[in-house]
């Protein structure tokens, strides 16, 4: 496990920009990142932009189990991304047009850390899968930081859980298993409806079978260790077969 987070190694992609970093359950966000997300939601209340959350914070708030995430992952409708804009640009973000991949990436140093904002603008694209995902209007309101105190609008349970079968890379399977123990229900009717309604049906029913796969030859082992920082009980391994099971056979 690396040292308190102090080692930041940027990795530059196409779409995505992150810092690399060792992962801790017990570790809250970055109190930059949690003060730079409540400004942001205050501005954006004052500009009548109505962002959710996805990725990393947005599992945060569904799952007991945490893992250390340093970006936010927002979601807005079209008609927003101009107000949304002039807000970063007040906080003092310098911000990219990312009109090819439907996003808006937005960057701004707070000491010494790299804050960082992913901005996907009316439809997901997911570089990994090459697949697209247009969010339902449903949404929840979710405490991202450990202590509570930050409460912020993120999609459904359901459209947070299709995002991250789409690309289900090391990261994502964790976020899934997460989010498969932790949350009280998946409505699965709900679930097959927004993957028919975006014609990802097929592809998440691969998706799943994967998952599985990877659950019982135990491949997803090290990569969940890395990321959520302890072992999974062969219980709980169990139980997120059992979910997963019970999602494929309610597919209509």
């Amino acid at each position: 496990m690396r040292d308190n987070f102090t080692r930041r190694i940027v990795t530059l992609r196409v779409f995505r920009v992150r810092a690399v970093l060792g992962y801790n359950p017990v570790v809250d966000i970055d109190r930059e990142l949690k003060d730079e997300l409540q400004q942001i939601l205050e501005l954006c209340r004052e500009f009548d932009v109505h962002p959710r959350l996805i990725g990393g914070l947005a599992v945060r708030g569904f799952a007991r189990r945490k893992r250390f995430t340093h970006d936010i992952d927002l979601a807005i409708s079209r008609q927003d991304k101009p107000n949304l804009i002039t807000v970063l640009k007040r906080l003092g973000f310098e911000y990219q047009d990312l009109t090819q991949f439907e996003g808006v990436k937005a960057t701004k140093r707070v000491g010494n850390v790299a804050v960082e904002i992913h901005i996907s603008v009316e439809r997901l694209w997911d570089m990994t899968s090459k697949q697209t995902y247009t969010l339902s209007s449903d949404s929840a309101q979710v405490t991202v930081d450990d202590a509570g105190n930050l409460l912020a609008p993120t999609v459904s349970a359901e459209d947070l859980l299709i995002l991250k079968l789409m690309p289900l890379r090391d990261r994502d399977v964790g976020d899934v298993i997460a989010l498969l123990l932790d949350l009280p229900a998946i409505d699965a009717l709900k679930f097959w409806t927004n993957c028919e309604r975006t014609n990802n049906t097929r592809y998440i029913t691969a998706q799943l079978g994967r998952l599985e796969n990877a659950l019982r030859s135990g491949d997803f082992r090290e990569a969940w260790s890395e990321f959520y920082g302890a072992p999974l009980s062969t219980r709980d391994v169990l139980t997120v077969i059992e979910k997963i099971r019970s999602l494929q056979k309610a597919k209509p």
